[in-house]
């Protein structure tokens, strides 16, 4: 049997998609995302995720983004650190410990300039929409294409958002047909 897709999946599919190119043509454009295109995201799929019983996942994300406002840089990464080693120890499943694992990482990336803090907040915003980590393995191997090619081109930067995006698509048509 065929799977086909739900007139909801086709809906957020599309918004899904508006959302991520709309980022993509301004990072493109300005090497800047607006807040609000990075900011509104985040709290919608922290409150579906807080409604889908994610809690912990929420309060992870929160927690870390409260410790970037600590005055001590030096002592932000440990302090982030150990507040996501407790949320790992109480995680529930072993999804939830990947989907963890991926929003510490995206925000210890963040904190060291790895990463722009839009990035690193879409990044979050889907993990916590999606509840899944591993949607971060596509991101992060277009994100290598994308280095690649930049390092050939000789190009000292590039939005990372093409890689979100492009991995987001690679991710979901992968979920969707196994």
């Amino acid at each position: 049997m065929e799977k086909s897709m739900l007139p909801t999946q086709v809906m957020l599919s599309a918004a899904l998609f508006t959302w991520l190119g709309s980022c993509m043509i301004f990072d493109l454009r300005s090497r800047q995302v607006p807040t609000l295109l990075t900011v509104i995201p985040l709290i919608l799929a922290g409150t579906w995720r807080l409604l889908q019983g994610g809690w912990i996942l929420v309060l992870l994300t929160v927690l870390l983004i409260l410790i970037s406002d600590m005055r001590g840089a030096k002592w932000r990464i440990s302090v982030g650190c150990c507040v996501a080693v407790v949320g790992i120890s109480i995680a529930v499943s072993p999804d939830m410990t990947y989907a963890m694992l991926v929003i510490f990482a995206v925000w210890a990336l963040w904190e060291i300039d790895a990463i722009g803090g839009a990035d690193s907040k879409i990044i979050m915003a889907l993990v916590l929409f999606f509840a899944n980590g591993l949607l971060f393995i596509p991101i992060v191997l277009v994100g290598g294409i994308q280095g690649l090619v930049g390092l050939i081109t000789r190009r000292k930067t590039i939005p990372y958002t093409v890689a979100i995006t492009l991995g987001m698509v690679a991710w979901l048509w992968m979920t969707a047909y196994p």
